[in-house]
């Protein structure tokens, strides 16, 4: 029997990889009928709907599969629907409003024992925000890069939000050179990843997505390795702290004033790259699956969190101590817990599961839904309700619906000012 060689894993790679974009749906196929619209999206009666397009033709005026039918819409089209009621007296009915010194909170799902429903849990959470008018970043760092397939988006090249991470060891690097040298010593060499780094900013790495207003910084294959590469970069550089540099780059390069809210999936587990996303977060989302056992799950990951948690401020504050300084303070402000994967007996844990974990429990719960379990769809806002029936969509939608709602009041309590950032150490 011949032995197996590299060349041949990277064909099977490869081979593996053609296939998978085989079959992938279209996002632009998934029409948004006046139904749709006027009950959860923008809430107006259908008439008045109606008389609005009637009488403004340069609307989008959408497709009518037949004649005198109900009209469907794009995504794209229902966006320039709701900046036209947004002009209008009722404005804060339809479009968001926030003022010039917000900041986006960042909100991280933190639930490192894994099959919690995290991926599905945000980007539901993404996608509905979207729909009622916020600006969205997603930020995927689970390497399996699940979000930018459920999104549609193809494969990127380059190592994402690692990147980022790069930049600021980069940047540290040239600080402890620029000293060395003054010293007469010889600098440290930089690594051709870290420098190609150096010059990019985190637009750069953002892409849009079929969904107006939700835009993806996707995860490449590339981050398998980044739990390798942030210790390297570590050991080469004792005073290096990871942990704060996902926040610095989001306000170094504007993105928590361009945005509403940002949404991280660090992925299952507790490397340095996961804890560099948890540890940077102003909200813990925590999913929480309503199913027997779930609790002891929770309290596993929780308690793995927090250990490591405390390690890395008990490091940082050595570092700090040799510097004559003081360690920042973890910004996290709030942690909530999401239910997910509700099934027929939902109610029983749901009850069950608040009565001990109380007002950090959201009062809602992410449904199961079928279809997504099934592989038809990536989540439920590419589920057209003609697939589903009426019947058993609408109480999905209101179901997730209110959950997006519960998480916007949190959000509400989370949007810092400036001052505020400055203070908390972000």
């Amino acid at each position: 029997m011949s032995r197996l060689t590299l060349p041949d894993v990277f064909t099977l790679a490869q081979s593996c990889q053609a296939g998978s974009q085989a079959g992938r749906s279209d996002p632009a196929s998934r029409l948004i009928s006046i139904w749709e619209i006027t009950t959860w999206i923008l809430p107006m009666a259908p008439e008045h709907l109606r008389r609005v397009l009637a009488s403004a033709p340069d609307l989008p005026q959408g497709f009518a599969g037949v004649e005198g039918g109900t009209r469907w819409f794009t995504a794209a089209e229902v966006a320039q629907l709701r900046a036209h009621f947004a002009k209008g007296a009722r404005k804060a009915r339809y479009q968001p409003q926030r003022g010039p010194d917000i900041f986006a909170p960042l909100i991280t799902l933190a639930q490192p024992m894994g099959k919690a429903g995290r991926s599905t849990a945000v980007l539901h959470l993404a996608t509905a925000a979207a729909l009622a008018g916020h600006r969205v970043l997603l930020i995927d760092a689970d390497p399996a890069g699940h979000l930018a397939q459920a999104l549609h988006l193809e494969a990127v090249a380059g190592a994402g939000v690692l990147s980022l991470i790069a930049r600021s060891a980069g940047q540290h690097l040239l600080r402890l050179n620029e000293a060395r040298l003054d010293r007469g010593e010889v600098p440290l060499p930089m690594e051709p990843a870290v420098s190609a780094a150096l010059r990019l900013q985190a637009r750069d790495l953002i892409r849009p997505t079929a969904w107006p207003g939700l835009d993806l910084l996707p995860a490449p294959a590339a981050l398998m390795q980044a739990d390798l590469q942030i210790n390297r970069w570590r050991m080469a550089q004792r005073s290096w702290q990871p942990w704060q540099t996902l926040a610095q780059a989001l306000a170094a390069d504007g993105l928590r004033a361009r945005y509403d809210l940002i949404l991280c999936d660090p992925g299952p587990g507790l490397g340095p790259l996961a804890l560099s996303m948890l540890a940077c977060a102003d909200l813990l989302l925590v999913p929480l699956p309503l199913r027997k056992g779930a609790l002891d799950g929770l309290g596993t990951g929780l308690q793995a969190l927090a250990e490591a948690m405390s390690d890395l401020q008990d490091e940082a504050q050595t570092a700090a101590q040799a510097l004559g300084q003081t360690a920042r303070a973890l910004p996290w402000r709030k942690l909530a817990v999401l239910p997910t994967r509700a099934g027929s007996d939902a109610a029983q844990h749901l009850t069950g599961f608040a009565a001990k974990l109380g007002a950090a429990m959201l009062p809602a719960a992410l449904p199961e839904v079928a279809q997504i379990a099934r592989g038809s769809v990536a989540q439920f806002y590419d589920l057209d309700y003609r697939d589903a029936g009426k019947l058993a969509y609408s109480p999905q939608r209101d179901a997730i619906e209110a959950v997006w709602h519960g998480l916007a009041d949190v959000i509400r309590g989370l949007q810092q000012t400036p001052a505020v950032q400055a203070e908390s150490g972000v």
